[in-house]
């Protein structure tokens, strides 16, 4: 197995713990509702709709990529429907206005138990790939800045809430937490969206933010003023504190606008979710495209090079997969009884 798949079995098995470390999800004993059914409909549709979140960040992309790719070789017409978060479409993927979204392992979670960031459950949302691991997150600050270290950002302003996309100021919540910063330790400065917040650093609206590492915002914000990617601790402390989240500290690759030097970062799963709303064959048709176009899907975008074969059908996962998804991942092989085991585990 692959040193980037032992990592994504352990933070998924970590994730799978939330319950147990108490970030305000689902009793242990409570399990998901996964006998919803799907359609059954032989029929492909002529459009679906991808979620994602603004131009510019990874989610974007993503969906973009998979948009272009799917629309060329399927007869479904593929679009992409940018929001402030999940937050923010999770209630259009529930009334069947979207189709699929680009969602993280733990917001996904979140969503499907009713906790952290949602006030309602959403039991409808499904897996479909295991996405992008890993996908990667810092607290950023302009380059010239005095801010060397975490703990350089006391008395500092930094962004906060990011509106729709609300998982964000989870993660940034994490990377203060394994930094050892209270929120009172700092002046909060409220935005809307993720990609304001962005901004807002090379602009001098603010001195930090949490980001997304390898985005095209970065790129837009990087181009204003060189912005640079805070390392963060990289000890077992942090790994345990991350753990609730679904997160680990890894090795950030150097090959992107901020990171400068060696940079330990935050590392998590990035999922394409769809609903029961949506057929098993349509599933499992553009499955069968992505699956077989991987190479020209990692010619479209970077983030692309992390979305392997091998993390697509995860074995700890903590949101079922859709009927279709499993119907797909077992024809190439990838799908077993372990997978089978895990779907019981967290359904039954």
């Amino acid at each position: 197995m692959k040193d980037h798949s032992r990592r994504l079995f352990i933070i998924v098995v970590f994730a799978s713990l939330l319950v147990a470390r108490g970030f305000g999800v689902a009793a242990a004993e409570s399990k998901l509702q996964c006998n919803l059914p799907t359609d059954q409909s032989a029929n492909l549709p002529r459009t679906v709709a991808i979620a994602s979140n603004l131009a510019g960040t990874g989610a974007h992309a993503l969906a973009s990529g998979l948009s272009a790719v799917a629309s060329k070789s399927t007869p479904i017409s593929v679009k992409v429907q940018p929001y402030n978060g999940p937050n923010a479409w999770m209630p259009l993927l529930e009334s069947g206005e979207v189709d699929f979204g680009i969602i993280n392992i733990l917001d996904s979670h979140m969503a499907a138990t009713g906790t952290g960031n949602y006030k309602k459950t959403y039991p409808m949302i499904r897996i479909v790939s295991g996405g992008v691991f890993p996908f990667t997150g810092s607290i950023m600050v302009r380059d010239k800045s005095d801010i060397k270290q975490p703990s350089d950002l006391k008395g500092k302003r930094i962004a906060w809430d990011f509106g729709g996309h609300a998982i964000t100021h989870t993660w940034q919540m994490a990377a203060l937490e394994v930094s050892n910063i209270k929120p009172n330790d700092l002046t909060q400065v409220r935005f809307s969206n993720l990609n304001d917040a962005i901004r807002a650093v090379p602009e001098g609206k603010v001195d930090a933010t949490f980001a997304a590492i390898g985005i095209g915002i970065n790129e837009e914000a990087n181009a204003m003023e060189p912005i640079r990617f805070l390392s963060l601790p990289d000890n077992d402390n942090s790994n345990k504190i991350l753990a609730k989240f679904g997160g680990s500290i890894v090795k950030q690759d150097l090959m992107t606008a901020g990171v400068r030097g060696d940079t330990r970062v935050i590392g998590y799963p990035l999922h394409l979710a769809s609903s029961t709303k949506v057929s098993d064959r349509t599933v499992s048709t553009l499955l069968k495209v992505w699956w077989d176009n991987l190479g020209e899907l990692q010619t479209i975008h970077p983030q692309f090079k992390k979305w392997t074969k091998d993390v697509q059908a995860i074995t700890n996962f903590t949101v079922p997969y859709h009927p279709g998804a499993v119907k797909f991942y077992k024809e190439v092989g990838v799908w077993s009884a372990k997978h089978d085991a895990r779907t019981k585990e967290i359904c039954s």
